[in-house]
């Protein structure tokens, strides 16, 4: 087998930043509306959803960071062996986009 590319650890990586730049954008909405539920939420209805939707959206966010780091060790490793085959997991992705949809 022949070198590997210098573009092929770059892209990797950005992957990796793109996905995890996704996780803390989820995170920090998440903790802002629970901050805000707590602190300036009326009580009843509006502090409940604002409540339940930022303790879902949290768990989803800690999701895109695992598989993020799985996904990027898994190809770093395939990338060091040589190997030839599909980098690309469209399983995933997909299953964390339908949970992202539904929770919103």
């Amino acid at each position: 087998m022949g070198r590997v590319e210098p573009k092929t650890f770059f892209a990797n990586e950005r992957t990796f930043l793109s996905w995890l730049n996704m996780a803390v954008t989820l995170g920090t909405i998440a903790s802002a509306m629970l901050g805000y539920s707590s602190k300036f939420g009326t009580e009843g209805q509006g502090q409940l959803t604002t409540t339940v939707i930022g303790l879902t959206l949290l768990p989803i966010s800690i999701a895109f960071v695992a598989y993020a780091t799985y996904s990027f060790h898994k190809r770093v490793g395939m990338i060091r062996r040589n190997e030839d085959g599909p980098f690309d997991s469209i399983k995933m992705p997909m299953t964390l986009a339908v949970i992202l949809i539904l929770a919103l």
